[in-house]
């Protein structure tokens, strides 16, 4: 009952992918196709925006970054490095678990179809929609930049919700994808901020 009422908010956006699965993703690709082919300056704008957030979320391009943010902590801030070794694990956690998952359910993404095809356990191309692996990568950095360095907490989940809304509008994702991603990301980096004392609390 404790831990029901303590995580009341994650078990109601847990609780809340499936609905956006049966009732939400299907008519929001449908828009989304429908906004695009309506004007063409936003869409390049639109489009230029979520190609740069693909490569600024891949999983190479955030765990390479956190191995040099590693690197150069060792020489110039311990908190640095401890952030970098956080942010490490936790990605590299994150794009493991999510790959399984992706590969398990086996959802097609919305290349495929508009509407809920799940077709199980599969290596096939285009059916490993859910959870988004970007969003989960975003989230995950954000709850542990959150962590070390509180006070961009803003900017670092800004860049996360960004991410999410770029994977939907790009038509990579559902908005169940991102959703279920930004729980997996956000659950992952809880547990790696678990084993690491805040910086302000230790000096406390």
């Amino acid at each position: 009952m404790h831990f029901l009422k303590q995580n009341r908010v994650f078990i109601g956006l847990v609780l809340l992918v499936p609905f956006l699965m049966l009732y939400v993703d299907e008519p929001v690709m449908t828009s989304i196709r429908a906004f695009h082919q309506g004007g063409a300056a936003i869409d390049m704008l639109l489009r230029g925006a979520d190609k740069v957030m693909y490569y600024a979320a891949h999983g190479t391009t955030m765990i390479v970054g956190a191995v040099m943010l590693y690197l150069y902590g060792r020489h110039a801030s311990r908190r640095l490095q401890d952030l970098g070794a956080s942010l490490f694990i936790g990605l590299a956690t994150a794009g493991i678990t999510v790959q399984i998952i992706k590969h398990l359910i086996g959802r097609a993404r919305p290349r495929v179809t508009d509407k809920l095809m799940i077709i199980g356990p599969s290596l096939a191309g285009s059916y490993d929609s859910f959870p988004s692996g970007h969003t989960a990568m975003a989230f995950c950095l954000a709850a542990i930049v959150s962590h070390h360095y509180p006070k961009y907490r803003a900017v670092a989940y800004a860049f996360a919700v960004f991410e999410g809304f770029a994977r939907i509008d790009s038509t990579s994702h559902f908005p169940g994808d991102v959703l279920g991603g930004a729980i997996l990301g956000t659950l992952i980096a809880a547990f790696v901020n678990m084993k690491t004392v805040r910086p302000d609390k230790a000096a406390s």
